[in-house]
Formats: structure tokens, sequence, C-alpha cells
């Protein structure tokens, strides 16, 4: 009986934040939400994020602030998009991964030598891929053909999106390297005290993170037939998605593993963002809006947290005071 409970709190809480809102704008615009193929529509186009923010999730948990996956992902697009042209929906593929890994290697050993503020780093690391996403997009056209984009489309998607949260999960569940990506975020000085080499646990986290982004941005492409390069920091506005549905996924973990919380993070994120459309507010004030709607969760989220540690403590008071009496 207590797992079935415990498996049912785990179910609501990672339907209980998405699920307000999506209740929120049905009951606002019901001609919007109330349909299948909105619903559909918004998880297939959260796929993509979720990929995005599970590679990022364990350089994020070990303190790497990193914008620059977002870059990786838009020139692996680039290159794959070229290739595709020669090579079919294997170069596509390849020049996908293989570019963002590659890319993803160099940005770790940088950030190994170069002891400086990993975010930093990315900001840097942006403006010199965009920069080489530009130069090798040159004229050529970033349109694919129709038989290019069957992995963006069902049932491809489904089976990746699967595959993709089945390692993330086991990655961060049971293997040595999700622990030591948690270690080392919450103390780092205690965590190197234990052994944890932090060089490698952060190398081996960013280089997660790049094979992802590749996969994303395979995922990407194909579902919006075809990308564009991005110079500067605009490749940023790709990630923020990412990286907010991660944070609001975190403040879920101590109720559902942060594999199902990015699930939860970002198709809120995606049901905020096409309700505020649905709704014809200024683009000025979308952002606002998801700003304030943040904030609100996490104030919601620290309430919470400090009642259940009240509750523990009143708990442990009681405890105490029963053993006292036997004594």
């Amino acid at each position: 009986m207590k797992k079935v409970l415990s498996f049912l709190k785990r179910v609501f809480f990672f339907l209980v934040v998405p699920g307000a809102v999506y209740l929120f704008f049905s009951i606002l615009r019901p001609q919007v939400f109330l349909s299948w193929d909105s619903l559909y529509t918004i998880a297939l186009s959260s796929c993509i994020a979720i990929i995005l923010a599970w590679g990022i999730s364990f350089s994020l948990t070990a303190g790497i602030v990193d914008f620059s996956v977002a870059s990786e992902r838009v020139l692996g697009a680039v290159v794959g998009v070229i290739l595709s042209r020669t090579m079919g929906i294997w170069g596509l593929i390849i020049g996908s991964l293989f570019t963002a890994v590659i890319f993803g290697i160099i940005k770790a050993a940088l950030n190994a030598c170069i002891k400086v503020s990993s975010m930093v780093i990315s900001v840097a690391y942006c403006y010199i891929i965009g920069s080489i996403g530009a130069l090798v997009q040159g004229n050529n056209s970033m349109i694919l053909t129709s038989d290019m984009c069957v992995l963006g489309k069902s049932p491809a998607i489904w089976i990746i999106f699967a595959a993709c949260g089945v390692v993330i999960y086991v990655l961060q569940r049971y293997s040595v390297f999700g622990a030591r990506c948690r270690a080392l975020g919450g103390n780092g000085k205690i965590s190197a005290e234990a052994g944890i080499s932090k060089g490698k646990t952060e190398g081996l986290a960013i280089f997660v993170a790049s094979v992802f982004a590749g996969i994303s941005g395979i995922l990407a492409t194909s579902y919006g037939a075809g990308t564009v390069a991005q110079t500067g920091l605009a490749s940023m506005a790709v990630v923020f998605p990412a990286i907010i549905g991660f944070n609001i996924g975190a403040m879920l973990t101590k109720y559902i593993n942060i594999t199902f919380g990015c699930i939860s993070g970002v198709l809120t994120m995606n049901i905020l963002a096409t309700g505020l459309v649905s709704l014809n507010i200024p683009s000025q004030l979308k952002d606002t809006a998801t700003g304030l709607f943040l904030i609100f969760l996490l104030c919601l989220t620290t309430i919470m947290e400090r009642r259940h540690a009240e509750a523990l403590r009143r708990q442990a008071s009681n405890m105490a005071e029963i053993n006292n009496a036997a004594a």
C-alpha cells in the first residue's frame, strides 16, 4: 500500500504544475486547448527541448552554467543539412552529432585548462561558434527535403525521445557519474576531499550535454524542415526553455526524479508560451508574464519546503519527548 501511495504521490507532483497551467488556459481559451491536436502539438514540440534539458541536467547539477550548447546544436544542424545534400539522412545525423561533440570536447578541455567561470567561457564560445556557423552556411540553402524530415515526425521522434529518456534516467539514478555531479554541485570542497575529480566530472558533463545538443539539433532540424545559422548570443534563446524547464524540474526533485522533472518543467513552459500566444498578449509582456510565473513557482516551492522542514522538526521533537517520558 505504501508503494502505491508513493507512486501516486510522484505522479501527482509530475503532473501538478503543467496540469494546473493547462487547466488555467483551457478555461480561458477552451477552443484552443481542449483538443487532442493542441495537446499533441505541445507534447511533440516539447520533446526537442526536453532532450536538450536532459543533456544539460548533469552540467547544471554540477554547478556549470553553459549557454553554448545552443550554438553547438545550431552549428551541428548547419553542418548536418549541408552534408545531407550528398549523404542523405546519415549526413544530417553524422554532421550534427559529430560537430556538436567535437566542439563539446574542445570546450571541456578549455574548461579544465582555463580556471575561469564556465559562464564566461560559454558566452565566448557562443560568439566563436556562431561566427563559424555563419561562415559554414554561406549562401547554402538550409532547407531539408521532405524525405529528410522523418526523424522529426511520429513515430521516429517518440522512439528517440524514449531511448534518450531511458539513458538519462539510468545515468541520473544509478551511475557513479550522476552521483558525482550531485556531490560536486552540493559541495565542491567536500566532494574534492572525498576524491571526486572536479575536472573529469565537469568534462564528462559537458561532453554529455554536447551529445544531447547534437541529438536535439537533428530533431529540431527535421521537425522544422531546416535551420539557419545564428551569430552572437542569438542562439542562447534556444537553450533558455531547456534551462528554465530544468530549474522547474529541480524544484520538484524532492518528489520526482530529475528526468521526469525536466519533462514536467519543459511541458509547463511550452503550455505557458502557447497560452500567452492564444490570449494575444503583446510580445513585450510575454517575458514579464513568464518571469512572474517562475517567481510565483519558486516562492510556492520555498513555502512547501519550509513547511516540510517544520513538520520534520516537530516530529523529531515529539519523538524526543516520548523517549524522555519512557526513560
